[in-house]
């Protein structure tokens, strides 16, 4: 389950404010008190080595206690490192069984990852229907790859009716989210003038900023797109690329 694996460092960087003099003790009490998100917690900072000694057979030990009483954070954490072999025996079934259960707790990314398993037929009986289900889930929690996915299988005609103006409308959001490839396929369909009439300064926006991000292929669409603006369209455009930037370093 290679695709989990790239997620496993992500998962274990949470918030470890525990691990502050002092916290680790409290910690520690309130795992053995029964506490999930303490046991979680605890995990965590076994597997990063903060505030404790690294330890992944720990690690794991505490996320599953949290798991086993239904906390979704903990499943998703086990999922992973079941996927991985870290703390525990490799073993994809048992990671599949977890991440759903985390996805089902509502975790995103677990829902994303399910809905991608589905669509693979990795893991799990290829059913793009049940693909569908949970790519939405997570799509509406602003996950922007699930928000891609959407967006392709609109364009595609997969599980649903052919609906260019929905992968439009699913491109834009998971692009807003950063997603250098929902850039640039955004900027692609508005150069093209799928889903809607041409737009050639959205599109030189939108190839702009994947561009920024060394997407193939986008810096020649830009300048695609740049021949096709006035010199006020284009002064627009850039007013818009700067504000994009702005926002998504948090000015």
């Amino acid at each position: 389950m290679r695709f989990f694996r790239s997620f496993l460092v992500l998962a274990l960087l949470a918030a470890t404010a525990f691990a502050q003099e002092g916290g680790v003790a409290e910690l520690l009490a309130a795992a053995n008190g029964g506490s999930a998100e303490a046991q979680n917690q605890l995990g965590l900072l076994y597997a990063r080595g903060e505030g404790v000694e690294k330890s992944d057979t720990e690690a794991a030990r505490w996320i599953a206690e949290a798991a086993k009483q239904g906390h979704a954070g903990a499943a998703f954490n086990l999922a992973l490192l079941y996927a991985s072999g870290q703390g525990v025996p490799e073993d994809h079934r048992r990671s599949r069984d977890w991440m759903l259960k985390a996805a089902e707790g509502g975790i995103a990314e677990a829902q994303f990852q399910i809905g991608f398993l589905y669509n693979r037929g990795e893991h799990l009986k290829r059913d793009n229907r049940l693909a569908y289900r949970w790519m939405l889930k997570a799509a509406e929690q602003q996950h922007a790859r699930a928000q891609e996915f959407l967006a392709v299988m609109y364009y595609q005609g997969t599980e649903v009716e052919k609906d260019l103006a929905q992968a439009l409308d699913w491109y834009r959001k998971s692009a807003a989210g950063g997603n250098d490839s929902a850039q640039f396929s955004l900027a692609n369909m508005l150069f093209k003038g799928e889903g809607g009439d041409p737009d050639y300064a959205q599109a030189y926006v939108y190839a702009s900023l994947a561009a920024a991000q060394d997407f193939p292929k986008a810096a020649k669409l830009r300048d695609k797109a740049a021949r096709k603006l006035s010199d006020d369209e284009m002064a627009e455009a850039k007013r818009m690329i700067a504000a994009a930037t702005a926002a998504s370093a948090g000015d």
